[in-house]
């Protein structure tokens, strides 16, 4: 080997050395990307205060969340007030969500995991946009598919359940990554992102409902707030139906809602035209005017109410109160005061909206006057009937069993 092979030589050896100390490099800078992915935040940089609009979308509709004069509210509906908690859980969990597992896909391979945009159709997931003043884009995550995992206990039936999803940040195909958050919550059904807070009718006095059958009227009452309800008008040979006692008594006082009417909702078409009315008086001076329309096809009514209260704040002393207790009465009665302002401020916030409610909800305001009259009881006639047919006329001894036609032996 000469000398001119012998410089030839060690300039290849020089040459492969540095293309392997150069892949040696990349390959550790690779990994230690890898790895600071691993445990990082899918959006590090997104800033959840300055959010005020959400857009909800997937192939089957879309919902929009928009904080109008610091509430947020559910544009879909009317901008009624929406679930401020759940909205806070979703930003946060925007926020914080850490990758578990960066991935590397394809794009034929995006509608295995759902990770298509929603104008796909089929495959394709569901798009958060978070937006700032002006409609300004601040971000937006792309939900994929619930990733799933093989139950270890026989109380899930050995079946699977989801522990995390795939998804893609700011459509970027490059920052697809597996997270152990399953964002379950996240729907496009307006109704689920509405503040279900609602009325209460609390020690309810009196009740006077009014259907569009005047025959259907009826109107309850009590003298104090442990009696029972009368029924008014009752003949003497009537009675209120006892088991019909508790419903009347607790008439709308845990109501709840499933929907907010759409504004473009007429009364025609609500049933509201002709409503069922109910007056609602409690002992607290609270006042309850309420209309209730038809049913839709899932058996939900929708409601209307009017809230008034006649609420002293002035207390009137007792004629043997003593001097030392006056302090303590007026300061209880300057509390009962701001309750019930409270209330009543929190409750007039329900006017001028249409709530669609179950049938349990309304169901006492639903019945007519008829149905909390006492039956008499309708076997008593058929009951006398069978029992003449069958019995022993008195005096007709053994020969009416032995002979019951009374015919002449031969």
């Amino acid at each position: 080997m000469n000398s001119k092979q012998l410089k030839l030589l060690i300039i290849i050896f020089v040459c492969i050395g540095a293309i392997g100390a150069l892949l040696v490099v990349q390959n550790n800078q690779s990994w230690d990307q890898g790895e600071q992915s691993i445990g990082g935040k899918v959006m590090p940089d997104f800033p959840m205060n300055d959010v005020v609009k959400v857009s909800v979308e997937n192939k089957d509709g879309t919902v929009t969340l928009s904080k109008v004069e610091d509430t947020w509210r559910v544009a879909d509906r009317g901008n009624y007030a929406a679930d401020f908690a759940k909205i806070r859980e979703l930003l946060l969990s925007v926020a914080d969500v850490k990758v578990l597992r960066p991935m590397q896909v394809g794009e034929s391979q995006l509608g295995r995991l759902e990770l298509l945009t929603p104008d796909k159709g089929d495959k394709s997931g569901t798009l958060l946009s978070f937006f700032g003043e002006n409609d300004k884009v601040l971000g937006t995550l792309l939900l994929g598919k619930q990733s799933m995992r093989k139950s270890e206990s026989s109380s899930f039936g050995g079946g699977e359940f989801p522990d995390g999803r795939y998804l893609m940040a700011d459509g970027d195909p490059t920052r697809i990554a597996q997270v152990s958050e399953t964002f379950g919550s996240v729907e496009v059904e307006p109704k689920n992102w509405l503040d279900k807070a609602f009325f209460k009718v609390e020690k309810l006095k009196s009740a006077q409902v009014e259907h569009p059958d005047p025959l259907n009227n009826w109107s309850v009452s009590r003298e104090t707030e442990t009696g029972d309800m009368v029924l008014a008008g009752l003949e003497d040979n009537q009675e209120l139906d006892s088991s019909r006692s508790y419903s009347l008594k607790n008439i709308l006082s845990s109501p709840s809602f499933n929907d907010v009417a759409g504004p473009d909702a007429t009364d025609e078409d609500l049933g509201l035209d002709t409503p069922i009315k109910a007056s609602l008086e409690t002992f607290d001076g609270f006042k309850y005017d309420i209309q209730v329309g038809k049913a839709n096809a899932e058996d939900e009514y929708p409601v209307r109410l009017q809230v008034s209260a006649d609420i002293p704040t002035e207390r009137t002393p007792g004629e043997d109160e003593k001097e030392e207790d006056k302090s303590n009465l007026d300061k209880e009665f300057a509390e009962k005061v701001k309750t019930r302002q409270e209330k009543l401020a929190k409750e007039q916030k329900f006017q001028g909206h249409t709530f669609w409610v179950s049938k349990w909800t309304v169901d006492t305001l639903l019945k007519p006057r008829s149905d909390y009259i006492k039956k008499e009881e309708e076997e008593a006639d058929a009951a006398g009937a069978g029992g003449a047919a069958n019995s022993i006329l008195p005096g007709a001894g053994l020969d009416a069993l032995t002979n019951p036609l009374n015919l002449d032996p031969q």
